[in-house]
């Protein structure tokens, strides 16, 4: 008798301990500012104006593409060395903004976090920074 409530006992305590996740993390240990900046570049500053969880999501459904990509984009376009960068939201569309410092001009340039398209550039000079 004390065999089969042993055994029971145990097959019990089986099923309550796999029937929890240990080790899944609680949805508040999401960091998206971490998930983008993939990489990072020294001497640039980088600054979030959305919090890491709306970050987190935005993300995940595609419309913020990871820093790693956005400097490739970067150095394929322009000259000149990153020294801020921002990531954020404006009507509904995220938008990394960047400062470039090329021949002492410091450049502003704006790329769709979504597409890394370029979609604004100035400052004096720009138009020597951009490589095509």
């Amino acid at each position: 008798m004390f065999h089969k409530q042993l055994i029971g006992l145990l097959i019990t305590a089986f099923c309550v301990l796999t029937s929890i996740p240990v080790y899944a993390k609680p949805d508040s240990d999401k960091n998206g500012h971490a998930l983008v900046q993939d990489i990072h570049h020294q001497g640039a500053e980088v600054e979030f104006e959305d919090d890491q969880d709306e970050v987190y999501d935005a993300v995940h459904k595609g419309y913020i593409r990871p820093f790693s990509e956005l400097y490739t984009t970067v150095e394929k376009d322009l000259r000149g060395r990153i020294i801020k960068v921002e990531l954020e939201e404006d009507d509904d569309e995220w938008v990394y903004e960047l400062k470039l410092n090329y021949n002492n001009n410091i450049i502003k340039v704006e790329y769709n976090a979504q597409t890394l398209e370029m979609i604004l550039i100035e400052g004096r000079n720009f138009k020597q920074a951009l490589k095509n």
